[in-house]
């Protein structure tokens, strides 16, 4: 399925074309020229949550702004790949600026399953189970990156054949990027995680959001995976750019936040649930992780949460 979206007015001239390969994956082609400022939100849906994203520019430049925090810019040698958070993105074009780019969205499991267990170290943050953080990472563009993005757009072929296209095309440059992202892991890792480390690192986050009513301690946690303290919480940082506490943190908060969404569940019960014994400090982490007390972030939802029992 095809979508074609052009904009001509005062801010800025666009072409932006949505191709829906198959229900793992979109290419996204735009051609776009600022006549002045402009900047471009992208909202974090369900789908794109669920999808690693990446952008190459063909020509020009922009910045990419998260709401979390964190600023990057994309140009034509360096490329993006990220994976959403639960806030949004914004792209920014300064006036004057022509910029080009092809992207695509690809399943993260589907992602996963390709690399069978081969994933760069870069990578990997970007097939974790969708977080509240929007992950990214730059990776070096050369010509045979920007020519196999520019073919996406140029297939000369139509139908099922330009899908066949697409999807091999894609495969490619995410084989392009991961190769480019590879090259990078040697000088990243030093002083940083060993394999052995990061396998522990993994394994001690999964303890610890088994029972996050009774989670282990950090002397506990470490003692399990075979690491110090100071190293586990160490490889947190590298792994997660958390310590062990936020990581249960903000698990705890995103779960309770599904729950309030899914569910007919008191504050009471929901903050007991993940860890709290007492709803006020439950209520004072739910809002300074989401910007607003649970009540009322359900209530800009439409979703109203029972009186306590």
């Amino acid at each position: 399925m095809s979508q074609h979206t052009v904009v001509d007015d005062p801010a800025w001239r666009a072409s932006i074309e949505r191709l829906d390969v198959c229900n793992s994956m979109t290419v996204w082609l735009t051609d776009t020229e600022a006549h002045r400022d402009v900047a471009i939100e992208a909202h974090a849906d369900p789908l794109v949550r669920r999808r690693v994203s990446s952008h190459v520019t063909l020509v020009g430049r922009a910045n990419m702004e998260f709401q979390e925090g964190g600023r990057t810019e994309v140009s034509t040698d360096r490329a993006l790949m990220f994976r959403m958070g639960d806030r949004s993105a914004t792209f920014v074009l300064p006036a004057g600026m022509r910029y080009s780019s092809v992207g695509y969205e690809l399943d993260a499991e589907r992602m996963n399953h390709l690399f069978d267990g081969t994933v760069p170290d870069a990578l990997r943050g970007l097939l974790d189970p969708p977080g509240t953080t929007t992950r990214f990472v730059e990776v070096p563009a050369d010509r045979r990156m920007r020519g196999l993005a520019r073919s996406l757009g140029d297939t000369g072929l139509h139908g099922p054949l330009r899908i066949l296209m697409l999807e091999g095309v894609v495969l490619q440059l995410l084989a392009a990027q991961a190769a480019a992202a590879g090259y990078q892991a040697p000088a990243e890792r030093q002083g940083g995680l060993s394999g052995h480390d990061r396998d522990a690192v993994y394994a001690a986050r999964d303890l610890l959001v088994a029972d996050m009513r009774r989670p282990p301690g950090l002397a506990q946690l470490a003692a399990a995976v075979g690491l110090s303290e100071k190293r586990l919480n160490a490889g947190f940082r590298r792994a997660f750019d958390r310590s062990v506490f936020e990581v249960l943190r903000d698990e705890r908060l995103e779960h309770a936040r599904i729950v309030l969404l899914a569910e007919d569940v008191s504050l009471k019960e929901v903050a007991f649930r993940v860890g709290y014994n007492h709803p006020n400090n439950f209520i004072r982490a739910f809002s300074k992780r989401f910007g607003a007390p649970p009540r009322q972030y359900l209530n800009s939802r439409n979703r109203q949460i029972p009186l306590d029992h």
